[in-house]
């Protein structure tokens, strides 16, 4: 194949990364700790005890997304994952559109998380300012970054290791302290108004949890973009499937452990950290504070895991010439020469993640940026299902079961999910489309223009 141009002839570290490393790095990109810790008191405000049942419906479209995700990144490997899948299956302006949505999520996600780690972190020091620590934590995370990218995912793996144990040792303290009768997750209900009342929880209810849900699964798709990374391309779908089986596995325990662990659900869903309160209940005012720790590293390695992929889609966007500028195509693609990182990419997110971790309020982004996330996976499961009919002559490395089962409960999931979200939600999600659209639109008139046609570049040689 013919390689795709690239910023300043370099390109990304070849082979730096074992099939472990990456698989690593996605598990910490979910972060099954850090994502039941953001996602739960949203779900139990909006589902109550039917919280359990919206991850449950979350794990059955996050497996099928992985089984799409597998397929078609196997097919299209690269280090722009879902934006190059979407691009080659649907054409430049879907990709466009993903490519965007990213730039979104990239200076907005690891902001959100970090502010939610200083806001424990103050819990358990009082003296440190919430929004300036998070600042702190980009700045260091950003570092990190930069450095090679072999070393940096050693750190993510050991600090990986730590969470797992943290939300293991939480979930079975959880479990041995029930104080909510196992028929309320099947029959669930919702605290309504202050005084404590009980009332039947709809399926609409539960399909607005759902998105946070998926929020707290996604991640498992980080593999496909270390694809030219990685020593073994062929590895890469077996880890997406790994990633999203460890992070359902995890996240399930927890929220079904925590939920049953509720002693009064009313006051409980009040609350601005939920899992705290639990958390002192079933372990102790000692083993919360020790809970708290391993959580605040969880989320720091969260906003580490999801900086590496960010840049590395930027990269891969301007690498694809997708800007109409050819000074920001220019600007993403460039690679260090010493580190092989994509430098730029990584000043865009700490510009915009710090600006926000010093004015952003903890988590208020989590639907949002969920409905972000879930508008991706929908192009990305209709891509799956184009690109097996285009590409049926192609011999991509994996092949989903039972196709296109998969990809048509991924999108029935998606939409019916976001038909339930609130529409100031949908309508800057919205609003973002026609921004991509427009910035494509004018990259395809600005190559007109210059003389050279704009045509869907070919992919990176493979090395694998």
């Amino acid at each position: 194949m013919t390689r795709e141009r690239t910023g300043g002839g370099q390109g990304l570290a070849r082979g730096a990364l074992r099939p472990m490393n990456v698989l690593a790095i996605a598990v910490a990109a979910i972060s099954p700790t850090t994502s039941v810790f953001l996602v739960f008191g949203a779900g139990i405000a909006t589902a109550g005890t039917g919280v359990v049942a919206a991850f449950a419906i979350g794990a059955v479209i996050a497996i099928a997304m992985a089984l799409c995700y597998a397929e078609v990144g196997s097919l299209f490997p690269s280090a722009g994952g879902a934006y190059t899948i979407v691009r080659r299956a649907l054409g430049p302006i879907g990709g466009g559109v993903v490519n965007v949505l990213f730039l979104v999520l990239g200076v907005v996600v690891t902001a959100s998380i970090l502010v939610a780690a200083a806001t424990y972190l103050q819990s358990l020091a009082p003296a440190l300012p919430v929004n300036w620590t998070a600042f702190a934590m980009m700045a260091i995370i950003t570092l990190l970054s930069l450095d090679r990218i072999s070393p940096t995912s050693w750190m993510t793996a050991a600090m990986l290791v730590l969470e797992l144990a943290v939300i293991t040792v939480f979930a079975i303290a959880a479990f041995a302290h029930p104080a909510l009768p196992g028929r309320l997750l099947v029959h669930p209900v919702v605290p309504i108004g202050s005084k404590g009342v009980l009332g039947t929880v709809g399926l609409s209810a539960v399909l607005i949890a759902v998105v946070p849900a998926l929020f707290a699964y996604n991640g498992y798709d980080w593999p496909l973009y270390f694809a030219e990374e990685t020593t073994d391309r062929r590895a890469l779908p077996r880890a997406v499937l790994l990633a999203v089986g460890i992070s359902v596995l995890f996240e399930l325990a927890a929220v079904v452990a925590a939920t049953l662990a509720i002693h009064g659900l009313a006051h409980t869903a009040q609350s601005a950290s939920p899992l705290s309160l639990i958390a002192d209940r079933v372990m102790g005012p000692t083993g919360a504070k020790i809970l708290l720790v391993g959580v605040i590293i969880a989320m720091f390695d969260t906003g580490l895991a999801g900086n590496l992929a960010y840049a590395r889609i930027y990269y891969a966007s301007g690498r694809d010439e997708m800007w109409p500028l050819a000074a920001l195509n220019r600007f993403f693609a460039h690679v260090s020469p010493r580190t092989k990182v994509p430098t730029w990419g990584f000043l865009v997110l700490f510009v915009g993640n710090g600006i926000l971790a010093i004015f952003t309020s903890l988590n208020n982004l989590i639907t949002f940026t969920g409905v972000i996330i879930v508008t991706i996976y929908l192009l990305v499961a209709v891509s799956a299902l184009v690109a097996r009919v285009r590409e049926r002559r192609s011999s991509g490395v994996f092949r989903m079961p039972l196709w296109p089962v998969p990809a048509v409960v991924a999108i029935g999931g998606v939409v019916l999910a976001l038909s339930q979200q609130s529409k100031g939600d949908l309508i800057i999600t919205a609003v973002i489309v026609v921004v991509g659209v427009v910035v494509t639109l004018a990259r395809r008139g600005a190559s007109t223009l210059g003389g050279a046609p704009v045509a869907d570049l070919p992919m990176p040689e493979d090395h694998a």
